[in-house]
């Protein structure tokens, strides 16, 4: 009898989710983090950054918030301006979650197109970026 109860009881419930509100949570990161971005306010683009975040680009990685807030003052002093993200994919489980999709920014010389994934931790009510990765595409041969 305790083997029939084990087997019946109900599977465990599934916490990932893949719901609109989350999916507008994230719409709203991304268009913020752009038009800050192309406003040159790194300081607001760094504020959606947790502390203990990395930044992974094809230069290298850095940790945390100051860092973070260094390289994107670098990169927009650098020239880096006009940027354009797609986001294809969001999708979260309890208080983590990540968003992926495609880029655009214009360098001074280039156009750069490459895809990214950020992963997002719900940290005292607020989504917050914990790792973001950048990669370019490969630049096309003349």
């Amino acid at each position: 009898m305790a083997f029939a109860q084990s087997v019946a009881k109900a599977p465990p419930k599934d916490t990932t989710h893949d719901d609109k509100a989350f999916d507008a949570e994230m719409q709203k990161l991304r268009d913020t983090w752009v038009q800050e971005f192309n406003a040159g306010h790194a300081d607001k683009v760094a504020a959606f950054y947790a502390s203990e975040a990395v930044l992974m680009r094809w230069d290298g990685s850095v940790h945390g918030y100051d860092s973070i807030l260094a390289e994107l003052q670098k990169s927009i002093t650098g020239g880096a301006h006009d940027y354009v993200v797609h986001g294809l994919h969001t999708e979260r489980s309890g208080v983590l979650g990540y968003d992926t999709g495609a880029y655009n920014v214009t360098l001074r010389d280039r156009v750069v197109e490459g895809n990214y994934v950020l992963v997002v931790k719900l940290i005292a009510g607020q989504w917050k970026i914990v790792a973001h990765a950048s990669v370019a595409n490969p630049a096309q041969k003349p």
